[in-house]
């Protein structure tokens, strides 16, 4: 049912709020300083210098740049802390010893070397800056738990609340057919709410952990209220560590949605996933997953039940760090729907990106932190045989393009403010699924 298309757009809100709300929090701000342009010194040569002079402050910083380079970290932890033999007032050493002892683990050490770094009163205030990100970071991994909630509520505009055709004229049984006024595109308002929340109970120091994830929305409209829309998802599993940079999860998956009011699908299943960063760059992660959709037939959804079967999702994200303050966020997919009924099932590949820029603004003497993340994304999905009552020749193919921006503002600490402007464009082979619909939304957000 074309309705479908009203839900996959407000999940797919819901989850790029959660990803949004956590742009650029895997690693602290100015990490890895050390080894980002690193000058090819021949590597021998460096150390037998050090080794001839070892008061030698230059010689010893360049073998340690050509060390993290090369991925021995405890030589460079051995160059570096030569030099704090012979000049002890180093801030910038000690903080560089401290990201080294940070990407072994051993943050006990890392912690020591982060705090000498700052007890100098000539330590830059740059410095400082990344000492507290990273002791801040220290403390949430070796905090037995962990977890985040990000809220956001307000008010959304939809130019096509009802996702309808763009013109009159539609298919039915294979003829063409002059489309009711009433069932033709309507502007609507809505109120919304959305959670997304995360907790892991850690069960190593070395990354195992049983995780939680829950997102929930809850949409009402003005007048079209049959929209109404109401989102439940639960993923619970193990995830299970591959040393310090990577790991594995296997997730239950429990869905729960209503439309209209009336229960429109449940949904249960199971997923794997598999994460890793990338050096300084960035992280990147791949999921698949299986549902099992039981659909229920409702008064405004009366053939609801002919879409009930299996839903297999894929997909690879990315959140790499393209200069500092701008990420790269993306996601390309694959949907695979079998449905009891084959005019249904679909095969669906997407691609979604966004580049979150974060600044800073001082108001009124405050500094208050501000992203602005652009958004576009393609998709096309191919559905397997005709639908006999709208066309039994012509199988339906669509083709959506999305774009859009979100405005994020702090207003005081964890709490802020949140715009998205969204356009939405479907072609499709059938005239009853070519539709547009211009959304804007606003309202506030708290973060925790």
């Amino acid at each position: 049912m074309k309705f479908i298309s009203v839900l996959k757009a407000a999940i797919g809100c819901a989850l790029a709020s959660a990803a949004f709300s956590n742009a650029g929090a895997q690693q602290p701000a100015g990490a890895a300083v050390i080894g980002t342009s690193v000058v090819q010194y021949d590597y021998d040569a460096l150390f037998q210098q050090m080794y001839k002079s070892p008061s030698n402050l230059d010689v010893s910083f360049k073998f340690a740049e050509q060390a993290v380079a090369r991925g021995d970290y405890e030589a460079a932890i051995g160059a570096l802390e030569r030099m704090l033999f012979f000049n002890p007032d180093l801030p910038r050493v000690k903080l560089e010893l401290g990201v080294l002892y940070f990407k072994l683990g051993s943050y006990e050490l890392a912690r020591g070397y982060f705090q000498a770094a700052t007890q100098s009163a000539s330590t830059p205030d740059d410095i400082r800056a990344q000492v507290r990100a990273y002791l801040a970071e220290i403390d949430r991994r070796l905090a037995k738990y962990e977890y985040s909630v990000f809220f956001n509520a307000g008010l959304r505009y939809q130019t096509n609340a009802n996702v309808g055709p763009d013109g009159q004229l539609v298919r039915a049984l294979g003829q063409d057919a002059i489309l009711d006024n009433k069932f033709g595109k309507r502007p609507d308002w809505n109120s919304f709410q959305v959670l997304a929340a995360t907790y892991a109970y850690k069960t190593s120091m070395r990354g195992d952990a049983i995780e939680a994830t829950f997102v929930g929305l809850n949409s009402r409209q003005f007048v079209l209220d049959q929209f109404n829309l109401g989102v439940v998802e639960l993923l619970v599993g193990p995830r299970i560590a591959l040393g310090q940079n990577a790991s594995f999860k296997f997730y239950g998956i429990g869905d729960q949605v209503w439309l209209g009011d009336a229960n429109y699908f449940s949904a249960g299943g199971a997923g794997v996933s598999a994460r890793s960063t990338i050096g300084n760059v960035g992280l990147i992660e791949g999921y698949v997953e299986g549902r099992r959709r039981n659909f229920s037939d409702s008064f405004n959804y009366p053939t609801a039940s002919q879409q009930t079967g299996g839903l297999l999702t894929s997909a690879v994200i990315t959140d790499f760090t393209l200069m500092p303050g701008l990420h790269w966020v993306g996601r390309a997919g694959y949907d695979e729907n079998r449905a009891i009924f084959d005019y249904n099932s679909y095969h669906r590949y997407s691609i979604d990106v966004a580049f979150p820029f974060e600044f800073a603004l001082n108001l009124f003497g405050t500094p208050r932190q501000y992203v602005v993340a652009p958004t576009v994304g393609y998709s096309w999905a191919d559905y397997i045989v005709p639908n006999p009552i709208i066309d039994p020749i012509t199988i339906r193919h669509d083709r959506e393009q999305r774009y859009g921006v979100i405005f994020d503002a702090q207003l005081v600490d964890n709490v802020g403010i949140r715009t998205q402007v969204q356009y939405i464009k479907i072609n499709s082979s059938l005239p009853n699924f070519t539709t547009s619909n211009f959304s804007i939304g606003f309202g506030p957000t708290l973060r925790f």
